[in-house]
């Protein structure tokens, strides 16, 4: 009778330590294939971390998991992990609930390797840094590239454009009313009217809206002459020239259709592209067209834990964060999805080599992450990117001359950090 109690009692420990698993939420906003890859990630790591149940939440898009991270950090119901771009995670620092990494990346135990730090790309560090402390690692990173119609370059005889000069020629050579009824069919360029494609075209003329000084104080830079003459250019090629479809929405329908040869965006937009083009044309992209320098922007997020969680969440947090960005994950993500590997040791995998054979032109954006630019790491970025995306469309759509848009949103900014 003892044995069988002991049994019991034995079986019952047994039982309590088997389902003493860590759990801990991972919030993210990628849908579709991507949210699929995602847990497809999240299943591979619990598989191989029994003790450990990463719940992967999708909250939705980006605006969507931005606000209910801000509502979440006021009512202490913050996650252990969450996808964040770098202002959103600026606004939460002063809050106290994003845990710093320095401590974790450096542990000599559980942290990452000399070797594994460095080979993570220099911008992407840069964008989960704030002074020397590390608050996030980098996660679903895109840079902008040129898409151009590869049957309308051979058709025309066009070398693909290496400088913005290179750019609008061909964009003259390849608009056309094909008709001849007065309205132009086939555009050789198109660009949305939003901030992102303006700070392209901005940064590639060596300018940029505000400038963070040393003492952390925010310049505003916007009305420079570098600003003027990127807004410009945009301005005279939709209207001056004519040689530009411009709209807000994405341009890959419009691309597929043959309405525009040329467009910039990022390379998360490569499985939209392919799709609407193909049985029409064939496509491919290019590095963006220097100016005055390179400097494509770097889009995507970054991955933070917050400080909210037990010293067990903690680890297993750490653990899974870890294995994102580990070679073999970051070239299955990035072959999986079209993002690029936020580390160098992803190139070196079986997997990416034999992705990088099959479709050379994935080199094309990864040539281009020693020259990308990145955004302020400053709270009120979101504030900037509204300011400059209503500038934008109003001198492109001609409700502003480019001199009374850039004066404009020069006071404005000034007025929004004065009140900040």
């Amino acid at each position: 009778m003892r044995k069988r109690v002991l049994l019991v009692v034995m079986f019952a420990i047994l039982a309590v330590f088997v389902m003493a698993k860590t759990e801990i939420e991972f919030w993210h906003a990628m849908g579709g294939a991507q949210g699929t890859t995602v847990t497809e990630i999240v299943n591979s790591f619990n598989e191989a971390n029994p003790e450990i149940v990463v719940k992967a939440i999708y909250v939705g898009n980006y605006s969507a998991l931005q606000q209910k991270l801000l509502v979440s950090a006021e009512s202490n119901t913050l996650p252990a992990l969450s996808q964040a771009y770098g202002n959103w995670t600026a606004r939460l620092i002063p809050r106290g609930v994003v845990q710093e990494l320095n401590t974790l990346i450096a542990d000599p135990e559980v942290g990452l390797t000399d070797e594994e730090w460095a080979a993570i790309w220099s911008p992407f560090k840069k964008m989960v840094t704030w002074g020397s402390t590390i608050y996030a690692l980098p996660f679903n990173k895109s840079t902008y590239v040129l898409y151009y119609n590869t049957d309308l370059f051979e058709q025309y005889g066009l070398e693909v454009p290496k400088t913005m000069e290179d750019l609008l020629f061909a964009a003259m050579m390849l608009t056309e009313d094909k008709n001849k009824d007065g309205t132009i069919d086939q555009y050789g360029f198109g660009f949305r009217t939003t901030i992102d494609h303006f700070m392209t075209f901005l940064r590639a003329n060596k300018g940029e809206a505000i400038e963070i000084l040393n003492d952390g104080s925010i310049k505003v830079i916007i009305n420079s002459p570098q600003a003027k003459e990127a807004l410009q250019l945009m301005y005279d090629m939709a209207h001056t020239y004519g040689v530009a479809l411009f709209q807000g929405g994405y341009l890959d329908a419009p691309f597929g259709d043959g309405k525009i040869a040329m467009f910039i965006e990022t390379i998360a937009s490569a499985s939209y592209v392919d799709s609407g083009s193909r049985g029409k044309h064939g496509w491919a992209w290019a590095p963006v067209p220097m100016w005055e320098v390179q400097a494509p922007p770097f889009a995507g997020t970054d991955v933070v834990m917050f400080t909210g969680i037990n010293a067990e969440q903690k680890a297993a947090a750490w653990k899974f964060m870890k294995y994102l960005v580990s070679p073999e994950i970051q070239a299955y993500w990035s072959v999986k999805t079209g993002y690029m590997p936020v580390t160098q040791l992803a190139l070196d995998t079986p997997q990416w080599k034999a992705y990088e054979q099959q479709n050379p032109t994935v080199a094309v954006p990864i040539s281009q992450i020693p020259f990308g630019s990145v955004d302020p790491n400053v709270a009120l970025w979101d504030d900037v990117r509204n300011v400059l995306g209503t500038m934008v469309g109003d001198v492109i759509n001609q409700k502003r001359t480019v001199d009374e848009g850039l004066a404009w949103a020069e006071q404005e900014l000034l007025r929004i950090i004065a009140n900040q």
